[in-house]
């Protein structure tokens, strides 16, 4: 069980930055942008800073507002050239020499739309939330090519951290991102990009929240429809590392809450899809994180701190943190830097030196790494080391898949130490679960690059491979040629305590 613990720490790279910009200058070519943007079905005369407002006078939220656009914001456009010039400067560095090959620049809008929370604890109507998105329209269309909704992996939860920030058109960022949007819109597709809730107007954060996550991407759909003169009858989920979960639980919650239009296939590269009680495990001392693991320490804290605090139950968000320390905790979070070391640092050197003592006992060693067996009954003298009420949220956010829905197709990195592959095969035992019923039609396809990442899985050839896949799922192309399947004989790394 140790290995568990000790396989924190590679969560440093966990679908974020890596402090390197190493992106080569643009040559030389004739135009980079594009001419007059085509219209759309709503206005779209905001100014850029305006998106991140929330106007007064909306209507009160209910069911029939989700996905209602109330900003939009012509943004970049790149020809072909300049996206694959993009795509060259991204691959700098990923030991592969698939370059930019896409044959359609595009127009990019940024919107506000509406949508909703997580479902509280004690139950009743969620609470509206609303998110921003990169619109991207195609300079030439696929005919008949389905909308898709492009989920991002982790970048912080501080305002600015918010992936719509970025201007697609501009020098190579430390994201990882930008690189599948330049693929998938480049191909041909109309792609919606959102931020997901809690990075704009004020409102509480969320972090492998599924229910949450769910919303922001089937909501996304809603809004496109709202926004695009013909929107596309069909719709597929495409998502990396944090942004395959939130396709993933897209699936899930779909039939429940509903989208516009039909789901043909989700896709996911590098899924974080293993027990959620891996985030409190990297609190122990055992775990042998420090503060210096700033990503890691902070995605620790973003789970604990936004799983109670969406929910509203007796352990809201900052009660996982020592009283003392609370403040202190939301501002290297919340304060201004996505990633800020020097505000994780001062919390002390290790996650237990400023995490509530019973949720780093009863929560995070006891119940999920504890060596000699898990115990989750730890009756809690503090209300955020309630064992049994954090198993209950961890499986929550690994919810059941719909096993008669779209097709699935999962890419996992065999050099990626992240999801490392004995954490994809606990996955992929979750889903040989979800979708072993009577009457099961939901299939799931895998693709394994021994040579992959977990920031390389969504670069060179792989993304190409999405794209085929997509428009076969939606009638407009033949399948891809086959991939290499995932390993036999894996074992699970940990154990599937909410399995």
């Amino acid at each position: 069980m140790k290995s568990l613990i000790l396989a924190l720490v590679p969560l440093l790279v966990l679908g974020c930055g890596n402090g390197s910009n190493n992106g080569s200058p643009d040559m030389a070519m004739p135009a980079t942008t594009l001419g007059t943007p085509p219209p759309l079905a709503i206005t779209c005369s905001d100014a850029p800073a305006d998106v991140y407002t929330l106007p007064s006078g909306l209507p009160a939220m209910d069911m029939t507002h989700r996905g209602d656009v109330f900003h939009c914001s012509i943004g970049e456009s790149l020809t072909a050239a300049k996206v694959n010039s993009e795509i060259n400067d991204y691959n700098v560095g990923y030991m592969n020499t698939e370059m930019g090959n896409v044959t359609s620049g595009f127009w990019t809008y940024r919107i506000a739309y509406r949508t909703l929370r997580n479902t509280p604890t004690g139950g009743g109507t969620p609470v509206e939330g609303d998110s921003v998105a990169d619109l991207i329209i195609p300079e030439h269309p696929i005919p008949g090519a389905p909308l898709v909704v492009w989920a991002h992996g982790s970048v912080g939860i501080a305002p600015k951290c918010a992936p719509s920030h970025q201007d697609l058109s501009g020098p190579v960022q430390d994201q990882d991102f930008p690189v599948s949007i330049y693929k998938l819109a480049g191909y041909g597709y109309t792609v919606i990009a959102p931020d997901y809730s809690g990075f704009s107007f004020g409102q509480p954060p969320g972090y492998f929240n599924a229910e949450d996550e769910a919303h922001a991407v089937l909501d996304a759909t809603r809004a496109a429809a709202n926004a695009l003169m013909s929107p596309p009858d069909k719709v597929a989920f495409v998502g990396h590392s944090q942004g395959g979960h939130a396709v993933l639980s897209a699936q899930s919650f779909a039939k429940a809450y509903g989208m516009h239009g039909t789901l043909v296939g989700v896709a996911a590269f590098a899924p974080l899809w293993t027990t959620m009680a891996l985030w409190a495990a990297g609190t122990t001392d055992a775990a042998g994180l420090t503060t210096n693991d700033t990503s890691s320490v902070l995605y620790t804290m973003e789970y604990a701190y936004s799983a109670g605090l969406l929910r509203g139950d007796p352990m809201m968000g900052l009660a996982v943190f020592q009283t003392a320390k609370q403040q202190m905790a939301k501002d290297a979070m919340l304060g201004g830097e996505c990633y800020d070391s020097a505000k994780v640092k001062a919390l002390g050197n290790k996650p237990s030196d400023f995490f509530d003592a019973d949720y780093v006992s009863n929560v995070g060693f006891n119940c999920a790494a504890n060596p000699l067996g898990s115990d989750c009954t730890m009756a809690p003298s503090t209300p955020a080391g309630d064992a049994p009420l954090w198993v209950k949220r961890w499986a929550e956010d690994r919810p059941a898949l719909d096993d008669k829905s779209a097709p699935l197709l999962v890419f996992y990195g065999g050099m990626d130490t992240s999801v490392k592959p004995g954490w994809a095969q606990c996955a992929r035992d979750k889903f040989a679960k979800d979708l072993s019923g009577a009457g099961a039609t939901t299939t799931v396809k895998y693709c394994y690059d021994a040579n992959a990442g977990h920031r390389y899985v969504i670069r060179g050839a792989n993304p190409d491979f999405v794209n085929q896949w997509i428009a076969a799922r939606a009638g407009i192309g033949s399948d891809p040629a086959a991939c290499t399947d995932f390993p036999s004989g894996m074992t699970c790394l940990v154990p599937p305590n909410d399995l």
